[in-house]
């Protein structure tokens, strides 16, 4: 069975109020070091940081990135997600907007999209143009913060 979620499925439900937004930032600080370990390591790297259920402790963030290093076909990946959201209880506005989130990250992470696309565009295009400058700036403070810790070697961006 494929889902289609229309504009009118999403509007009403993800509406979230600033608080519950503000909440996921932490998420988009955890997709962001996902996403680092993925660029400068690879996908089985970023598999073994999940196991460590302290440091990661959403179960929905640990199954998504499970789902993107085992399955090829990001069609299959959106799919399987997908059902998870749809078949979890309790799926207020806040989980909802969370796990969409979660889900369309890892998607444009496994499609190999380009970071500053997925960060500087497509997640702060979730929280609305409210909250696009504050979520961007966390993405370019933790870029800023990552190529520091680089050796110049290995820092080729600029």
């Amino acid at each position: 069975m494929k889902i289609v979620m229309t504009a009118e499925y999403y509007a009403q439900r993800m509406q979230c109020t600033r608080e519950e937004k503000l909440d996921c930032l932490p998420i988009v600080r955890e997709l962001l070091t996902l996403a680092f370990i993925v660029k400068e390591e690879g996908f089985l790297k970023m598999d073994e940081a999940l196991r460590d259920p302290v440091r990661f402790q959403d179960k929905f963030l640990r199954r998504a990135a499970g789902i993107i290093v085992e399955t090829a076909n990001a069609e299959n990946v959106e799919q399987v997600l997908y059902n998870l959201i749809f078949t979890s209880a309790e799926m207020g506005h806040y989980r909802f907007f969370k796990y969409i989130l979660i889900a369309e990250t890892m998607i444009a992470l496994g499609k190999g999209e380009d970071m500053d696309y997925i960060f500087a565009y497509l997640v702060p295009s979730f929280f609305g143009l409210e909250y696009v400058d504050q979520v961007e700036e966390l993405y370019y403070q933790a870029k800023r913060e990552h190529l520091s810790r680089l050796s110049p070697a290995q820092n080729t961006e600029k």
